[in-house]
């Protein structure tokens, strides 16, 4: 089939219009190449975000010539011409329908969040089979509609996602503030605090294709695909961390950096969710950040010297930060008071 063929078929089968052998092909074709799968990713998405229009704005003939033009090129044979007329009727359709449903029920202001605060590690398991662990100081939301007309979550913070597959007619995709991330299969932990300097993404089985968001990262809009064992590193605005701003209007561009590890390293970046905080070689900064969301306190380092010391080792299941405090203590020149939920980090002589 040449590429208006697979478009037609692509067409057919998201507007739910197609038969079993067309369904057949269209797995086949999908199976072939990652790209072909994203491919028909994006058609869906761009499908489902026709759903969500608002009821006001709609015009049948406007919608019918803006689908035709963004699916097919100008000539068309009038087979192909039907099947998007019927395609952009079915839209109206159901679109006029979902939003008259949302009106009365209420559903469009239906979100799940799930919040693991600060000090704890949640595990949830999504309609379609997805387990997820949410790490401390965390947030996930998903609509109503998940796992029925969708699968996209949006995470702030940090999780680790094992793939569910009862449902594979429909992309999983986790968005973030800076970054989609679309998964083909797999088992991944994606970081994107807030404020941290840089977005992260382990994939331990499968793959994930990583597109930076056009809106929030004009310069980084490129896709990546990570394979297993790698670990994908953006950095934002590489230069000052702590003016962001002006880091990135002195450089508007990210670092990214990606690295091939072991099965045995695969514990660094997610071993967090089995009560175990590994540290290769990070900064005393980058640990009081793990370290104050994990236990709920307020770090304070008040030497900037200290920030960059940097320090390797493994705790698993040390139930408060004291004892934390107290290892590190002896491989480094620091010295550290806990009142409360405060935490003072000093240099010794």
């Amino acid at each position: 089939m040449n590429n208006e063929d697979i478009k037609l078929l692509l067409v057919r089968y998201i507007t739910k219009q197609a038969d079993e052998a067309e369904i057949k092909e269209v797995k086949r074709w999908v199976s072939l190449h990652p790209e072909n799968e994203l491919y028909f990713i994006e058609l869906y998405e761009a499908w489902q975000n026709m759903l969500y229009v608002n009821a006001e704005s709609i015009d049948e003939e406007k919608a019918y010539q803006l689908f035709l033009a963004r699916t097919f090129p100008q000539k068309q044979t009038a087979n192909i011409l039907r099947w998007v007329k019927i395609a952009a009727v079915l839209f109206l359709f159901v679109a006029s329908a979902t939003l008259i449903v949302r009106h009365y029920s209420g559903l469009e202001k239906e979100n799940n969040r799930v919040i693991a605060g600060n000090g704890a590690i949640k595990k949830l398991v999504l309609s379609d089979g997805t387990m997820v662990w949410l790490n401390a100081g965390s947030t996930i939301k998903y609509d109503a509609g998940f796992g029925k007309t969708n699968r996209t979550v949006s995470l702030e913070g940090e999780a680790f996602f094992d793939i569910g597959h009862n449902i594979k007619d429909i992309p999983f995709l986790v968005n973030t503030k800076n970054y989609t991330i679309r998964d083909i299969g797999t088992q991944f932990n994606l970081k994107a605090y807030p404020d941290d300097p840089f977005f992260e993404t382990t994939v331990i089985k499968g793959e994930v294709a990583v597109e930076g968001n056009s809106e929030t990262n004009p310069h980084d809009a490129n896709r990546i695909y990570v394979k297993p064992r790698q670990v994908l590193k953006i950095y934002y605005h590489p230069g000052r961390n702590d003016k962001p701003e002006i880091a990135k209007a002195q450089n508007p561009y990210n670092e990214v950096r990606v690295s091939q590890i072991d099965s045995a390293q695969t514990d660094i970046y997610a071993g967090w969710k089995d009560d175990l905080l590994i540290f290769d070689g990070n900064t005393l900064g980058e640990i009081a950040r793990v370290l104050g969301r994990r236990y709920n306190v307020k770090i304070k380092i008040e030497s900037p010297e200290l920030q960059n010391i940097r320090y390797s080792g493994s705790f698993r299941g040390v139930p408060d930060i004291d004892k934390v405090l107290h290892i590190i203590k002896q491989n480094t020149p620091i010295s550290y008071t806990i009142e409360g939920q405060n935490v003072t980090i000093t240099k010794t002589n």
